[in-house]
């Protein structure tokens, strides 16, 4: 019996000690869901080791500012992220040199016996629009959930050079408390990501992605199109670095669509965007990288101007008919692989030598008497893609 408040006090100091870490831990650490002062009472008031538990697994942020998951990963290395230099866009492409702002490294992932991701090695430049396109069930959304950290890979690492709490996160379909209104939505995400942000950015946010009318409205109420703004609007109150957008436009109708696409293409000028798509059209027309991934595997990476040049070439003239007399001496051209008359005057041609067709074409033209009304490429990005799927089969 003498032994027990001995124990008592060792148990006690243990406990003592446990706290004072944890609470120092505390003051050198970003926390998420709770103010630092509420985490602080469940680290001293809760019975130990609970509290402290509650606080590593729930509340603690790592404030790395390069952060590493995955299997086997090695701890943050010690140099810090790469700086941050200006990328200016130039004619679809992205700056080679720009430091990743997401990188995997062999990453894989597998659902029992299916395999849904494979060796994929993705790099995303800082301050670039990555379109992630492929077929339904290629790996997408689950490429983006595991660098968004809601799954764990079976294989490889995930690397970010931002804190985690600077990444924001779209799903495809979001869904909220159908009770609150959009405004209420959006400040909640303010208190939960951003508490130090002013209350009145949430109406301006709200009014970003077009949803002016429907501040006051409950969500309840709601088309899947005004839930994706909903969502982005969401996503944006935090202002963080890095936006990953799972099927952002998909719901949306041609006007909202436009909409959508435009604010992406303002939030690229300070953000970092990775998006995920079925529609090619909208890859096109905002981003500058793309990642083509197909039955879990990246079948390419890089500019959107260098995938459509792995293509044939395709161009579409115009001119002022009759065009028959140019048509004949085009087809005599061995460059050309295939030429049509789709309607009086309006030519589509297929080269193996784009140099050539766009030095010869308008010489041609002018050869033969006639007015050049338009002298466009017609490869498009659904072009190049099922080629390029298609030779993956």
């Amino acid at each position: 019996m003498e032994n027990v408040p001995t124990a008592l006090w060792v148990l006690a100091a243990i406990a003592i000690v446990i706290d004072v870490v944890v609470l120092i831990d505390l003051v050198r650490h970003e926390v998420r869901h709770l103010p630092k002062w509420a985490w602080a009472l469940i680290i001293v008031l809760g019975n130990v080791p609970l509290g402290p538990i509650l606080y590593f697994v729930v509340g603690r942020v790592p404030s790395e500012s390069a952060t590493t998951i995955g299997v086997g990963a090695p701890p943050p290395g010690t140099g810090g992220p790469a700086p941050t230099v200006p990328v200016h866009r130039d004619a679809g492409r992205p700056d080679p040199t720009a430091p990743a702002v997401v990188a995997t490294h062999g990453l894989g992932k597998s659902f029992g016996d299916t395999v849904a991701l494979a060796d994929v090695d993705l790099r995303v430049p800082r301050g670039s629009v990555y379109g992630l396109i492929g077929p339904n069930g290629a790996g997408k959304t689950t490429m983006l959930s595991i660098i968004a950290g809601l799954r764990r890979p079976t294989a490889g690492r995930v690397e970010l050079s931002v804190p985690r709490t600077k990444l924001a996160v779209l799903a495809d379909t979001p869904q909220f408390d159908p009770w609150l209104t959009a405004h209420e939505v959006v400040d909640l995400a303010r208190h939960l990501t951003a508490p130090q942000t002013d209350r009145t950015r949430v109406t301006q946010v709200l009014v970003d992605v077009g949803l002016r009318d429907a501040i006051h409205r409950r969500n309840g109420g709601f088309s899947r199109g005004m839930l994706q703004r909903l969502g982005l609007a969401t996503c944006l109150i935090g202002d963080p670095e890095v936006l990953l957008l799972d099927e952002p436009s998909s719901a949306l109708d041609p006007a909202g669509r436009r909409e959508v696409l435009d604010l992406i293409g303002r939030l690229a000028q300070a953000k970092t965007v990775v998006l995920s798509t079925h529609i090619l059209g909208d890859v096109q027309q905002v981003c500058d990288t793309v990642g083509v991934i197909d039955r879990g595997r990246l079948r390419y990476q890089g500019s959107v101007t260098d995938l459509l040049a792995r293509t044939a070439s395709a161009y579409l003239v115009q001119v002022r008919p009759p065009a028959g007399g140019l048509v004949a001496a085009l087809r005599a051209r061995s460059w050309v692989t295939e030429i049509a008359e789709q309607a009086p005057g309006r030519l589509r041609i297929v080269v193996s030598d784009a140099s050539s067709a766009e030095r010869d074409v308008p010489r041609l033209v002018v050869e033969h008497g006639l007015q050049l009304v338009a002298f466009n490429p017609a490869t498009d990005l659904e072009t190049a893609f099922l080629e390029l799927t298609g030779a993956s089969a």
